[in-house]
């Protein structure tokens, strides 16, 4: 007889092989929580675009006070990042999310109250800001956790793939949807569109059943930084995701969480003298790569490699701020269309394969803390970026501050190449690692 091969003589001795999961589609649990992701990333993306305009149009903000804004928005992630993971493996994640969702519809709330009182100012925005990434900070963290429960570990690149989809499509419509209806609409009226987004959302995730998780251990501050520092250790020990994150907290420096965050509004509707709905209209045109991106991530990993594919997209966000750079007003549009397009296509692809690699990598009992302490690391830099951005801006110039910002971009990929457990991958591992 024929000599079989491993998979073949692995299902004789194994017997047969489980059925496949349903199509994710099919799932509630995921159709409900997938829904919800999309409402509340069409109504993230309003305030994404309607908040800066608001700054410098209604209140006046500086490209160093825009960046004081921006950097509110991330830094609950160095204050509160690492206990928030530790807590999340403890606590029931979907009910997390839900009170962060209020939360944060709750927070936007006070802007248009705020024009309303004549009180609208750039501290008042600060707090907004900081608020709202408070709730964020554990609805991210528990979000990113609470998929594999949902769809299953042999799912999970399909399904981020799919949310991937949808915060895709929500970053291609956003930005010119913002801008028609700045035609309309005051912006702090249009932000209170996001925080209905954030109530839907949390009504869509009270639809969600999964089985009730294992009864945690106690609490106890000893066990707290206990549970704080084996989290910090697994990932800083894990070659992958170490270099991971150091690639990400770089990129994060100089992306649009980052400096980009103060400059890339201040250098359009300042130095380039666009109109919001100009700026949408060339954002949009971009953000259709990233619905491209989302679309091919998964052939791309089957023909190049997932390595290989991390590298590339890590790349191509540092091109786009130099195209970006070159912008003149006479061709304003098409630049900032085609450098929002390598912008988008590259952090989509690269979001994708890297945080299916880190779901796939880590078991479940440490997720959480995984993700705590990979996000305290790379959003981390954002406060310092967006601040600093906005501080190179005011003092040297909105455009040679880009220049800056584009070569930091292009040095994210180091971390990932210097590694080979990254550079050489070929795919997703089956298991996680104990």
């Amino acid at each position: 007889m024929a000599s079989t091969d491993g998979r073949t003589a692995t299902a004789i001795t194994a017997g047969p092989l489980p059925d496949p999961p349903p199509a994710l589609w099919r799932q509630r649990n995921f159709a409900a929580l997938w829904s919800a992701h999309t409402v509340s990333q069409f109504g993230t993306q309003l305030s994404l675009f309607v908040l800066p305009v608001l700054a410098l149009t209604t209140v006046g903000a500086t490209p160093g006070q825009l960046g004081l804004v921006s950097a509110a928005e991330s830094l609950p992630f160095l204050l509160v990042g690492l206990p928030a993971g530790a807590l999340l493996d403890q606590w029931d994640r979907r009910r997390v999310m839900i009170v962060a969702d209020v939360g944060r519809a709750v927070a936007l709330g006070a802007v248009p109250l705020g024009h309303a009182l004549d009180l609208l100012s750039v501290p008042l925005l600060c707090a907004v800001a900081f608020v709202t990434g408070l709730f964020t900070v554990f609805f991210d963290i528990a979000d990113q956790a609470f998929l594999p429960e949902v769809v299953g570990r042999r799912q999970v690149a399909a399904a981020n793939s799919r949310l991937e989809l949808s915060r895709s499509a929500a970053e291609l419509s956003g930005p010119g949807l913002s801008g028609l209806l700045l035609q309309w609409a005051t912006a702090p009226l249009i932000l209170l569109a996001d925080a209905a987004s954030y109530l839907v959302s949390a009504l869509l995730l009270g639809v969600v059943r999964t089985p009730p998780p294992a009864a945690p251990a106690p609490a106890t501050r000893e066990r707290m930084r206990a549970r704080i520092a084996e989290g910090l250790r697994f990932v800083l020990r894990h070659r992958a995701l170490r270099s991971l994150a150091m690639a990400s907290a770089v990129a994060n420096l100089a992306g649009l969480g980052g400096a980009l965050s103060a400059l890339l509004p201040a250098f359009a509707l300042g130095d380039l003298g666009l109109s919001p709905g100009r700026l949408g209209i060339a954002l949009t045109v971009g953000n259709v790569c990233a619905l491209l991106g989302a679309l091919v991530t998964a052939r791309l990993v089957r023909v190049l490699g997932l390595g290989r594919l991390l590298l590339a997209a890590r790349c191509l966000p540092g091109l786009g701020v130099l195209l970006l750079a070159t912008a003149q007003p006479g061709r304003a549009v098409p630049t900032l269309a085609a450098a929002a397009g390598l912008i988008a296509c590259g952090i989509t692809a690269y979001n994708i394969a890297q945080v299916s690699l880190r779901q796939a990598v880590t078991p479940a009992a440490m997720q959480a803390r995984m993700n705590a302490s990979v996000r305290f690391v790379i959003w981390g830099t954002m406060p310092l970026g967006a601040a600093g951005g906005g501080l190179l801006g005011s003092t040297v110039g909105v455009r040679p501050a880009l220049w800056a910002v584009a070569g930091v971009a292009l040095l994210s990929v180091l971390p990932l190449l210097l590694t080979r457990e990254v550079r050489a991958l070929a795919d997703f591992p089956d298991q996680p690692e104990e």
